[in-house]
This record gives C-alpha cells, structure tokens and sequence, in this order.
C-alpha cells in the first residue's frame, strides 16, 4: 500500500470503508481496524494485516438496533440489554439471519454499538456495519493511542480516523446470547453486577471448559501481552519489588501510589485509570526494551473481573 491517509473526515473515510478499504478508527474502548462487514474480501484483509487466527471471529459494529436487526435476531433479553447499555462498550453474540455478513461461516454474530461519536459517524458514513478486532499485531497489547495507532498502522491500511475523544483503555464486555442461558464471555466496564440488573441469570465463560467454537475475540487466544515478561503481584510482592528494581535497567511498573521519573513506569489512583494506562505501558515498556513489567493487582472493587482478565491473559504468555 503507497499510502495511508489520516484525517478527522469521516465521510471520506466512510467512502473508503464503501469501496473495500481497511481503515483504522478509535472506539470508547481502545481502536479498531476495520472494514465494510458485507464485504468478505475486505474482512479477511484484516486478518492478513494483523496476522490473525482465522477462527477468531470480528465484532460488527452497528449505528443502531435497528441496524443490528437487519442481521441478527433479537430476542426480548438482547433488546432489553441493548436498550440499557448501548450504545456503549456492550457486546452481544447473537443468532445471525443473513447470510450477507461477515461470520467466518459461524451462525452466530458478535455485535456492538459504540458511544464513540467518531466511531458512530463512520459508521454511518460507509452506511454499512463495520466489522472490526482491535487495532494491534495479533496478540499483542491493544492500542489506545492515536500515535501508537499511526507508527504501525502507516502504509498498512487506507485510513486512519484522528480524534480526540478519550477511550476507556479495555475492550467491551461480552455475552453470548446465542444458547439457552447467557454466558459472559469477556469481562469488561460493563460488571457482572450491572448487568445482573438486566440480566438475572449469567453463566461465566469458565464454566464452559469444553466449549471447541470460537464466537468471541478473547476468548480463545493468548492476548494483550508484551515481549516482556508481566508478572502480577500482590500489594506487599509489588513493593518489596519496587524498593529494589526501581532504578534498574530491566524493569518497568504500574501500580498505586508509585513515585517515578521514568517515562515508562505508570502510577495510577484507581481501577479506572487502570484500565486507561495498561495496554500504554506495556507498549512504552517495551519500546523501552525493559523484560519485566510488574504489575500491582488491581483494587478490589467492580472493575477488578475485568483488569485481572487482561492482566492474567497477559502473564500466562510468559
């Protein structure tokens, strides 16, 4: 590809998306790289750019419920959820009723509908769904900065939608929808006792050993790890550790309440900027070339489900 054009124009960006093209845009949790989902030539590009399994199915973005329904069924359990938390980092996999969406042959879909304002207008922009994994090399940590999205990206894809508008910094909450009771596949912002609101009975994916079928992105493969090794420590492990290594050459950290000079190094007051700074410092530990990143369990509270997913799928690549 010659050349890559990055642009806060999403209608030019839409018309990309319409004819086939591959772009890159953020979303309220970390950025996507996607394409037209009727456009099975243009999905499986993706795959091809981010060295991705290809039985690890996309998220199709919708601007709508309505839009949704076009392809999917709706049952009273998904309107109702998706009438509560969407738009917003919600995803539903749900029984597909086209044939004319990209599904890697699956008769499920997983779908969501964003608040990215950006995102929402790109979407509406191609006039299509846009099916889309996060925007990183497969298995990788998840970008959430627009610089980050552009050193890799450039060259490799049509577009690059440029925003301002702030991500969460964790990919949305999964639950499938497509068997008899729901299952939460991926933990997300969206807790398991927000939901329980809704959603009375959910089962945890952990419960489903057996389960052969891929119907989620991050479900199956190692994810969210850096080429160093990422170890996670309780409060009192992370301290001994963060007295001695503070100043060495091989090590970086996140946690509460650290003091650093260091670029790399991430103090953060609470789960939430937690999961903002998590996928950032991986990347600038590594361009740092640091081996260890030591990471403080996260606080006990509703986001902890979530941080400990990305923070344990990131350890036991190591």
């Amino acid at each position: 590809m010659d050349s890559t054009l990055v642009t806060d124009d999403t209608a030019i960006l839409g018309r990309i998306l319409a004819k086939g093209g591959i772009v890159v845009f953020p979303t309220e949790t970390v950025y996507g790289i996607g394409a037209d989902s009727t456009n099975f030539e243009a999905c499986r590009r993706i795959y091809q750019i981010k060295n991705r399994p290809l039985d690890n199915p996309l998220i199709a973005h919708f601007d709508s419920l309505e839009q949704i329904e076009e392809y999917c069924f709706l049952s009273d359990v998904a309107i109702r959820l998706l009438n509560h938390f969407s738009p917003g980092p919600l995803t539903l996999v749900l029984r597909k009723k086209s044939e004319s969406i990209f599904t890697l042959g699956l008769d499920t879909l997983a779908v969501r509908i964003p608040s990215h304002t950006g995102c929402l207008d790109l979407i509406r922009a191609a006039g299509v769904p846009i099916s889309a994994p996060s925007a990183n090399p497969s298995g990788k940590p998840s970008y959430t900065r627009e610089s980050d999205v552009i050193t890799y990206f450039m060259g490799k894809v049509d577009g690059i939608l440029q925003s301002t508008e702030p991500v969460i910094g964790i990919e949305s909450t999964v639950v499938d929808l497509s068997r008899e009771i729901p299952i939460l596949l991926r933990p997300g912002q969206i807790s398991k006792k927000d939901l329980a609101g809704v959603l009375p009975m959910l089962t945890d994916v952990s419960d489903l050993q057996t389960e052969k079928v891929v119907r989620s992105p991050g479900t199956k493969y190692r994810h969210y790890s850096p080429e160093a090794k990422v170890m996670v420590l309780n409060e009192k492990e992370f301290r001994s550790l963060w007295e001695v290594k503070q100043n060495d050459d091989v090590s970086a950290f996140i946690g509460f309440h650290i003091d650093s000079k260091r670029s790399f190094d991430k103090n953060v007051a609470n789960n939430r900027e937690y999961m903002k700074f998590l996928y950032s410092f991986f990347t600038d530990a590594d361009k740092a070339g640091r081996t260890f990143c030591y990471c403080q369990e996260p606080i006990a509270d509703e986001d902890f489900e979530a941080l400990m997913n990305r923070l344990s799928k990131a350890e036991s690549k190591n």
